[in-house]
């Protein structure tokens, strides 16, 4: 399988799954908007307690479409207290590259 290309990220040459990337503003922005989205469902009553999910791919015009990380809402979490940590990081290919931490 052929490396993943290098991309920039606020003008620095990254591997499109370096942790810059991970951290990235356009990763923090994607990880809000689900959190704000599950507050917005919740409260219309469009969906209660812990089921359903929401997928969303990265929109980052330095990476390639193809190569754009995609963040994913965790089953099990109340989605009105949902918050930015407690999302997935998958790879354009759906391998986890990072999990939330388990709520206790």
């Amino acid at each position: 399988m052929a490396e993943a290309p290098a991309v920039a990220v606020n003008g620095d040459k990254l591997e499109t799954t370096s942790q810059a990337y991970l951290e990235s503003q356009a990763v923090r922005e994607t990880r809000a908007l689900i959190s704000e989205l599950y507050r917005h469902f919740y409260n219309l009553g469009w969906v209660s307690g812990t089921g359903g999910s929401i997928t969303i791919k990265v929109h980052d015009d330095s990476i390639p479409k193809s190569r754009q990380l995609i963040l994913m809402s965790p089953s099990g979490v109340q989605k009105e207290r949902m918050e930015s940590e407690d999302m997935y990081v998958l790879s354009h290919d759906g391998s986890v590259l990072s999990a939330p931490s388990p709520k206790f």
